[in-house]
């Protein structure tokens, strides 16, 4: 979808570093859209972007295209060059813009889907590290910021869905040590009739491939109500694949943000049995039979000895740490 047609093949991208309104490119809607395709290369809209946050005083006057802000496909997956988008294929995350701007932008460049401002270090991971701590959060400034990954493995090709104003950016990379390590439990015969708790789940993205890679059994659980609501999502997107059916046992607006007490939400039933949990994952194991296989995919500076701990007895088979 992303992918240049004969016609627009040839396109360069625009020079990152010299200053846009030295470039002189002309900016509009339809500024450079492909005549066959009706799509642009993605330099030009985030130039037509740029010029409006100049504009209106978020950007200096000199700003290059770098300056821009950082782009985020609605579909994340590994490209060979830069993008061609159509309408609404484009999230903008900025670290100085307001809702005027925001909204100025998605009126004006039509494939930018949603605005979304960064707040604190942008290597402080979007989400909830652990209970006990504070979320750091986004603000989706105007539109949808619904973006999915695409992740490609041995044991299926699968979109995970997600918010990116509450929870982090995770491109599943061809080299991803995360979807590796899966398929390496996969081809060993670790996963094939097994039960597997995902105890940190995320967007459910491992627990879900491990469904489909033959697992019996997959508990998702995440102390972070967005990171629930993803893995709903995420299971009735790929629920095809999966040969299942999802049933809600809890309403997501009766459930707290932050979980400490597990509490079961959804089950699926089908070709595989699945779970999902919302609560604290030390808590989650004296709540659940015991399992074959935990896997802990902690956020980056959370120690996980006490984890680790907890699932001594009910993980009969490896506890893996991420």
């Amino acid at each position: 979808m992303y992918t240049p047609c004969l016609t627009c093949a040839a396109d360069q991208p625009l020079d990152k570093l010299t200053p846009i309104r030295t470039i002189g490119v002309p900016t509009g809607p339809d500024t450079y859209r492909c005549v066959s395709c009706d799509r642009r290369h993605i330099d030009v809209v985030m130039a037509q972007a740029l010029e409006i946050l100049i504009d209106l005083g978020f950007k200096a006057e000199n700003a290059a295209l770098k300056d821009a802000g950082t782009p985020l496909i609605v579909y994340g997956t590994d490209l060979a060059e830069p993008p061609r988008l159509d309408r609404k294929e484009l999230i903008l995350l900025l670290d100085h813009a307001d809702r005027a701007a925001a909204n100025l932008i998605l009126s004006q460049v039509p494939e930018i889907k949603g605005v979304v401002k960064r707040h604190g270090n942008p290597r402080t991971s979007v989400g909830l590290p652990d209970t006990g701590h504070t979320p750091h959060l986004y603000e989706l400034l105007a539109g949808c910021d619904i973006r999915a990954d695409v992740v490609n493995s041995l044991l299926g090709d699968m979109c995970f869905y997600r918010r990116q104003s509450v929870m982090h950016i995770e491109f599943h990379r061809n080299n991803s040590v995360k979807i590796r390590m899966l398929e390496k439990m996969f081809l060993d015969g670790d996963i094939a009739g097994k039960t597997l708790v995902d105890g940190m789940a995320s967007a459910g993205t491992l627990g879900i491939l491990a469904a489909a890679g033959g697992a019996k059994k997959v508990v998702l659980n995440d102390a972070w109500l967005p990171a629930v609501e993803s893995i709903l999502l995420n299971i009735e997107a790929n629920q095809e694949p999966l040969g299942v059916r999802l049933e809600h046992l809890q309403s997501i607006a009766q459930l707290p943000h932050i979980a400490n007490n597990p509490t079961l939400i959804a089950k699926a039933h089908g070709e595989v049995e699945l779970e999902v949990w919302h609560g604290d994952i030390r808590k989650l194991a004296s709540k659940i039979e015991p399992c074959d296989i935990c896997i802990i995919d902690a956020f980056p500076g959370i120690p996980t000895t006490d984890i680790i701990k907890s699932w001594q007895g009910t993980a009969k088979t490896k506890i893996i740490t991420l």
